[in-house]
């Protein structure tokens, strides 16, 4: 099932101007999903999970799991959507090995994003995703930055945000909070379920 190409709200590229990606040694055959090199580090920051209480979340997977995580708002009209719903799908294709992994997708809207849009706008796509905010500007870019990312926003004449661009990428995080795989938005469901089932230790 070929995913489709997704455009980015305001016409941001889908670039990632500090890293490289590139192929993974020897499992580059099996493997889909681009290693980034250097592979970006995220595990040190913690932000709020606006779908549980404001509870703090590390930007890891638990011992053990993966931790799938995008970039993006709830008013995104065509690529946060489509990448939720493609993981769903992946993930349900999964099995019982799904409750290895664990979904969340950073918010870069937080003026609009509040904690109750939050909850039934993300969950509404993979049960227990976590939509995460942090309420700092600064500590958001450092986030954005981290993963090698970019996200603009457009205002009206009131300097209400209208719209967001962002990178359109999926990435594959492990315990260490190290981004282990890049999915583009011209993965495939199938690409996605090849890659996790071989990163959980199993073969497809």
């Amino acid at each position: 099932m070929k995913r489709r190409a997704r455009l980015l709200s305001i016409g941001l590229s889908a670039v990632l101007p500090l890293a490289t990606l590139a192929a993974c040694g020897g499992d580059a055959e099996q493997l889909v999903g681009y290693q980034i090199d250097p592979a970006p580090a995220v595990g040190h920051f913690t932000t709020a999970d606006g779908s549980q209480d404001g509870a703090p979340f590390p930007l890891r997977a638990q011992p053990g799991g993966l931790l799938i995580a995008f970039i993006g708002f709830t008013y995104c009209p065509d690529a946060c959507p489509t990448a939720l719903s493609e993981v769903r799908i992946a993930l349900e294709r999964l099995g019982e090995d799904a409750a290895l992994i664990d979904v969340a997708m950073l918010i870069v809207d937080p003026s609009r994003d509040t904690p109750e849009i939050l909850t039934e706008s993300v969950q509404q796509f993979v049960d227990d995703a976590h939509a995460l905010r942090a309420e700092d500007p600064t500590q958001l870019q450092a986030i954005v930055d981290a993963f090698g990312a970019t996200y603009a926003a457009e205002h009206d004449h009131e300097g209400n945000t209208t719209d967001v661009g962002h990178t359109d990428y999926t990435y594959l995080l492990d315990e260490a909070g190290t981004v282990v795989r890049t999915w583009t938005a011209e993965m495939t469901i199938d690409d996605l379920v090849n890659d996790l089932h071989i990163m959980l230790g199993r073969q497809p």
